[in-house]
């Protein structure tokens, strides 16, 4: 009985064809299905994802290359605009059900590296203001120089005392370095009439024999000012200062000379003006930090965009471009060429978050904390500048290529003007830095800005 049971038992199971037939299809479709899947995820997904992360590398280098435009901004708004704010996706990739899960990526603050010195023998200015207090033209003569700007000036004349029966008068002459920019004459015919003869620097007559005194009473204690406008000689100063404004030499000399035939001792002078004095100095000045952004993709070529000084680079080590370049201006100007350079530091100030790591989006704050434009003396302020730049962290060809393209970047700015750009490497081979020396009649400005930055994650925001 047990052994027919068995059979019966048996034949029961393997009797229902259909069973069997779902049985199998199931198995069959589901190999299949899995087959199709690891196809695409060996075939397809990292294309997909490689796609998904080149994508997100442009919209990162988008976001990131608006820093340099964000800072002159916070720069031209200074006092109203606080602090700029850029919106950053650290990571992407994902594919649902197929491929879950993204790359990730850092952001943030590098304050101690990527030093960038300006260093330079140039010309200051020191302005003083200076009154000669009442002097009188007994010695015949004087010579006042380095003036850039006179507020008043006076001419006395006590008494007419003739020595001589000549004519007489008192002239003062505008010169510019040994070229004549105006002259100024107080003749005198008679011990009774005073007149006042104006030229500008061309020769040609501003006024011809205006009488001074109106009467022929005889002279004394008259006092003259010579910036009245109904003399026009101020109009004689204002342009020797524009004509001096650009030069090499921004000043010019005043000489008030007395007629021999007239007793120095009654004529007096006094003249409150500015004396612009160049010093030669040796300047340095040193901006550091950079700001970074460095992906960890899956698939996509890794890249590192980082910021330094005003400029953007694309780093795919070791290979590295200039992707935003920097504000640096070289353009020649009359009998000079102008070089203004920017001197942007970055650190991230006290209790900030430098650097955060992740795959979501992350807000990267800059804030201005100082601005200043640094000038020198006006026009040909010095005959050479040295440019010192060093790396970021990296290893020793990464650091050759950043530098060589910071040295290609100046040697394409300074093309067609007067300026030459050489650069000079480390003397230790190691590539550590970079000296980039511009040479020629060079007028020098800085930049001179300080920045804050750090990180502030969006779910603290909300």
């Amino acid at each position: 009985m047990g052994s027919r049971s068995k059979q019966w038992a048996h034949s029961r199971i393997f009797s229902n064809d259909g069973a069997v037939s779902t049985v199998v299809s199931f198995i069959l479709l589901f190999g299949l299905i899995m087959s199709v899947i690891l196809f695409a995820r060996v075939q397809y997904v990292p294309l997909w994802t490689a796609d998904v992360e080149a994508r997100h590398a442009d919209d990162v280098f988008a976001s990131f290359s608006a820093i340099p435009g964000n800072i002159d901004n916070l720069v031209l708004g200074s006092g109203s605009v606080a602090v700029s704010r850029q919106r950053i996706r650290l990571g992407s990739g994902s594919v649902p059900i197929i491929a879950p899960g993204t790359s990730y990526g850092a952001l943030g603050v590098v304050p101690d590296e990527g030093n960038f010195t300006v260093e330079a023998d140039v010309w200051t200015v020191n302005i003083t203001r200076n009154n000669t207090g009442t002097h009188s033209l007994e010695n015949g003569s004087v010579n006042i120089t380095n003036i850039s700007g006179i507020s008043s000036f006076y001419i006395y004349i006590d008494e007419i005392e003739y020595n001589t029966g000549s004519l007489g008068d008192v002239c003062i002459r505008v010169t510019n370095q040994g070229n004549q920019s105006g002259r100024a004459e107080i003749k005198t015919e008679s011990y009774t009439h005073l007149n006042i003869s104006i030229r500008n620097g061309y020769g040609d007559k501003v006024i011809e024999d205006l009488p001074i005194n109106a009467d022929n009473s005889a002279i004394e204690r008259y006092k003259i000012d010579l910036l009245s406008p109904c003399y026009g000689f101020d109009m004689v100063l204002y342009e020797a200062e524009a004509e001096v404004a650009d030069a090499d030499a921004p000043y010019y000399n005043i000489t008030i000379t007395n007629s021999t035939s007239l007793n120095g001792s009654r004529i007096r002078y006094e003249i409150v003006y500015n004396e612009y004095n160049r010093t030669l100095v040796h300047y340095k000045k040193t901006s550091n930090g950079t700001m970074m952004y460095e992906s960890r993709n899956r698939h996509f070529l890794n890249q590192k965009f980082i910021y330094q000084n005003g400029a953007v680079f694309l780093c795919q080590q070791p290979a590295v471009t200039i992707r935003t370049a920097p504000e640096v201006l070289i353009r020649d100007y009359r009998n000079y060429t102008r070089v203004l350079i920017p001197l942007i530091s970055v650190g991230t100030g006290k209790h900030r978050i430098p650097l955060i790591t992740g795959s979501g989006v992350e807000e990267l704050q800059i804030e201005l904390k100082h601005a200043d434009c640094i000038t020198f003396a006006d026009g040909n302020n010095t005959e050479s500048v040295s440019i010192i730049i060093t790396p970021p962290a990296g290893d020793e060809e990464f650091r050759k290529n950043y530098l060589q393209e910071w040295a290609d970047y100046f040697t394409a700015t300074v093309a067609g003007t007067s300026v030459e750009a050489n650069p000079g490497w480390s003397s230790d081979g190691s590539y550590t830095y970079i000296t980039i020396t511009l040479t020629g009649s060079i007028h020098l400005e800085l930049k001179d800005i300080d920045v804050e930055g750090r990180i502030a994650s969006i779910s603290q925001l909300e």
